[in-house]
């Protein structure tokens, strides 16, 4: 059965510092895979305010996989 997508959203008003979150989350993950991005920039009063979105799937362990064996 397939595993549903993982969902992980940074928010900031400094697109430094989300960038900088995406960076070290990206850095921890160990052979995820990315789906989809979405970024969007609006404004919360006078400060731009930016969210990214990212959509990814985690590794599925070798038991998980169809036509796993042991011997």
């Amino acid at each position: 059965m397939p595993k549903p997508l993982k969902v992980k959203i940074f928010a900031d008003i400094s697109a430094n510092l989300v960038e900088q979150q995406v960076n070290a989350w990206l850095a921890k993950l160990e052979g995820a895979t990315i789906l989809k991005t979405e970024t969007v920039v609006t404004a919360v009063g006078t400060s731009p305010f930016v969210v990214v979105t990212i959509w990814h799937e985690l590794p599925t362990p070798d038991q998980d996989r169809p036509g796993f064996r042991t011997t």
